[in-house]
């Protein structure tokens, strides 16, 4: 019981030292309605290789997940993320962009990177979350990514095959973060604020 305590204490520990390495940027954050609203950009997660891979024709996805959290903790208050699909339209010389069950067209790729690269006033977490936190100083941390693999496409990929191979189970542990990550990615943090009284 000690060592499963133990252990979990570190666990915790290094995830919040995780948090706490990420490098930090200057985000916008609002206080709307008792929840806090955030705007950054994260088009630098559009690299020459990725702006080819949007121009493609085949569908490509992003996703950018910002979590608020307290300080000195990994618990999170309040979770959003946002996608977006974009497919180039080749016979329209265009881009298609859903988001959600919406979708739109758009000219050319910078429009695109806007839209779905620059986030203006995005609600992050329940306002009766930061009710409970009055006056503690919290932080939001945010992930953008570019084609990443689902928890369910990560299972589906890691499965071990139905060969009998011992040595299966072992390569796939080995290999499983190579597998399961997401194309492009890039992580950072905002400076250390505190939630209105």
């Amino acid at each position: 019981m000690r060592f499963a305590v133990a252990a979990l204490v570190l666990l915790v520990a290094a995830v919040a030292y995780g948090q706490s390495q990420l490098p930090k940027r200057d985000l916008g954050v609002a206080w709307s309605r008792g929840a806090a609203r955030v705007s950054f950009s994260v088009r630098d997660l559009a690299d020459e290789r990725v702006r080819r891979e949007l121009s493609s024709g085949l569908r490509k996805r992003i996703e950018v997940t910002v979590s608020a959290h307290l300080t000195g903790s990994n618990w999170r208050m309040g979770v959003r993320q946002f996608g977006c699909d974009v497919t180039r339209d080749l016979w329209e010389d265009g881009y298609l962009v859903r988001i959600g069950d919406q979708s739109e067209r758009l000219k050319t790729l910078e429009q695109v990177l806007d839209r779905c690269l620059v986030i203006e006033g995005l609600f992050v977490g329940e306002p009766n979350s930061y009710a409970l936190q009055k006056g503690r100083d919290i932080y939001f941390a945010v992930k953008a990514e570019f084609n990443p693999i689902s928890k369910k496409q990560c299972r589906e990929l890691i499965r071990p095959s139905s060969g009998g191979d011992p040595v299966g189970p072992i390569s796939v542990n080995i290999v499983r973060r190579r597998i399961c990550k997401a194309e492009r990615s890039i992580a950072f943090r905002s400076e250390v604020l505190r939630v209105p009284e």
